[in-house]
């Protein structure tokens, strides 16, 4: 049974957002009104689902600040789990039981010991609380009926909300911080290099749309054509009927993520289907939400012309081995639409969906202060909370080598074979110089289809002939060493290639933080002591030499982002606490 509220005369189902516990509770009142004796079934079955709903790990109406409390309890948690192990194995294996309780996944990293810092970290448990907590929170939102076209259309107000408050708190933390170029001296502001990245969204649309019409492009080469595909889930993947906008009931509870899940296996067993047919299509897939915020895809696919009939029986196959009994599942599970060349290209034909599921636009307020939401907006929120990779290539080489292609100097390039001058010349944009006057007439624009044709064309799996070369990296993180990064392009080796493979290095620069990293030669951590105990001096003095025990990690943002993990209660270096033991104490 639901537990019931009241605050000020105002009663709702304890554990639901306001917004969400006083309807609840209206609805719950009025299916038992004039009962008598038994319950009647329409009660039951809402406070069963009620009890579901609010019976996750962490209550739906938890605030920022209660997720933060948590985060520092549960790492407190795990420190006192990890001052009492032994070894490195048993100790992960006792705090991932920790972590299981509150519906998270355990981290894949194979070194136990980063593993159990990351456990002992609360930034890591706030970010990961966060994820728990708004996806049990959206997972109600649409069993409870307030994700539709009439309420909320592809995800709740609050979900759109908190993301409208995220992004405008991650301007002003990039706004805010400064990064210096070591190798020019130059400084800039993290927000204005972001916007030279794909992190922007107007670059990201950009070079969407370019892939785009490049793959177009080699098909019409190859005189292959194009199918515009719609493929939705079973019926029972959706919470809310469309027509009343009224809970479904025959949902089966499965969450947009889950749902993509199901797509995912399902295009991997067509894919595989098609294999053993013979036939290699390729081509874009997009995730997009219904207005119940269900997952369904949108692709643009590319074939020859006689292979169309067999990939459309293979793709309605496994689309109907579940639910094919539904009312209209013939008709409505999967739709194929020919590419009419005539009414545009493939890239015109997806134009809308690239446009719907990237929020370009900046966050505007309404005559009253309010927040404008577009949808848009709540697009990106959707694939936001339930972390939906929205666009996919498939058949087509890797995008990191043409943008790592980028990175290399053209002196670099004018040694290196055809194929690595291909990718350089696709992915860089030059100056068309007028041979006769010798002025600017313009600029070469990006080309995929160049570099697809550079890299040997389509579908050719592992046998692309230019890859991302990667080396290890030697400095040290929050939670350790970091892995493996890229350094530039190699050349894949014919089988008769005696020797290493052909590299050709690419331009990166080292950037620190500048005035926001803290120089803890000069600052103690916080301590829980009073003020009556009495000081120490410090180690050191802000122009002393570093000990040559954290002499190779002097940067000062690493010092920051550790936490003074190797510094005890007093201020003053330990080398066993840098080296063995997590830290107790945090700065603040």
């Amino acid at each position: 049974m639901p537990t019931i509220q009241q605050e000020n005369g105002i009663r709702s189902v304890k554990g639901l957002p306001l917004r969400w516990g006083i309807p609840a509770y209206r609805e719950l009142h009025a299916a038992q009104e004039g009962a008598i004796g038994a319950m009647p079934e329409g009660y039951k079955r809402l406070s069963a689902m009620l009890d579901e709903v609010t019976a996750c790990p962490l209550p739906l109406d938890s605030t920022e600040a209660q997720l933060t409390m948590l985060a520092e309890r549960c790492a407190n948690e795990c420190m006192n789990v990890a001052l009492d192990a032994h070894d490195a194995e048993t100790l992960r294996a006792c705090v991932e039981l920790i972590v299981r309780m509150y519906d998270m996944d355990v981290s894949t990293i194979k070194d136990d010991r980063q593993a159990v810092k990351r456990y002992t970290d609360p930034a890591w448990w706030r970010r990961n609380l966060r994820t728990v907590h708004g996806r049990a929170r959206e997972h109600a939102a649409m069993r409870l009926g307030f994700v539709s076209s009439r309420k909320g259309k592809y995800c709740s107000d609050e979900a759109a909300k908190s993301r409208v408050g995220q992004r405008r708190r991650n301007k002003k933390v990039l706004q805010n911080t400064v990064l210096r170029n070591m190798e020019t001296g130059q400084e800039f502001a993290l927000d204005e290099l972001a916007d030279k990245s794909t992190a922007n969204p107007k670059i990201r649309h950009d070079e969407l749309m370019m892939r785009m019409d490049g793959v177009d492009e080699i098909a019409i080469e190859n005189g292959h054509v194009g199918l515009f595909v719609t493929l939705t889930a079973p019926a029972a993947y959706h919470a809310v009927l469309e027509s009343s906008s009224m809970p479904n009931p025959k949902y089966n509870g499965a969450t947009p993520r889950e749902t993509q899940l199901h797509l995912r296996d399902l295009w991997g067993r067509t894919r595989a289907q098609n294999d053993r047919d013979g036939i290699a299509p390729y081509g874009f897939r997009v995730a997009e939400p219904h207005h119940d915020g269900c997952t369904h895809w949108h692709m643009m696919v590319f074939m020859p012309a006689d292979d169309i009939e067999i990939f459309k029986n293979n793709l309605r196959k496994f689309a109907l081995q579940e639910g094919a009994n539904d009312p209209g599942a013939d008709k409505h599970r999967v739709k194929f639409e020919a590419l009419d060349p005539a009414k545009g290209s493939a890239a015109a034909y997806m134009m809308k969906y690239t446009a719907k599921n990237i929020d370009a636009e900046d966050i505007k307020e309404d005559a009253n202060g309010r927040d404008i939401i577009t949808k848009e907006m709540r697009v990106n929120a959707w694939a936001g909370v339930w972390g939906i990779r929205q666009f996919q290539a498939f058949g087509q080489p890797p995008v990191t080598p043409y943008r790592e292609g980028r990175r290399v100097a053209e002196a670099v390039v004018e040694q290196a074979p055809e194929c690595v001058k291909e990718i350089w010349l696709a992915g860089n944009r030059l100056d068309l110089v007028d041979e006769e006057t010798g002025e600017i007439a313009g600029q070469k624009k990006c080309s995929w289809a160049a570099y697809i044709r550079a890299q040997g064309g389509i579908n050719m799996g592992r046998g692309y002939r230019v890859r991302v070369a990667q080396a290890a990296r030697t400095e040290a993180g929050r939670y350790g060493l970091f892995g493996r990064g890229p350094v530039g392009l190699f050349v894949k080796p014919d089988p008769e290639f005696i020797g290493p493979p052909q590299m050709y290095v690419s331009t990166r620069f080292t950037w620190r933080r500048v005035g926001v990293a803290v120089d803890v030669r000069v600052c103690r951590p916080w301590s829980p002591v009073n003020n009556c105990t009495p000081d120490r001096d410090v180690k050191w003095e802000r122009d002393a030499p570093w000990p040559e025990e954290i002499a190779p990690h002097h940067d000062l943002a690493y010092f920051a982002d550790c936490d003074f993990a190797c510094f005890d209660k007093f201020g003053d270096f330990n080398p066993d606490l840098f080296i063995e033991k997590p830290h107790e104490e945090r700065h603040q």
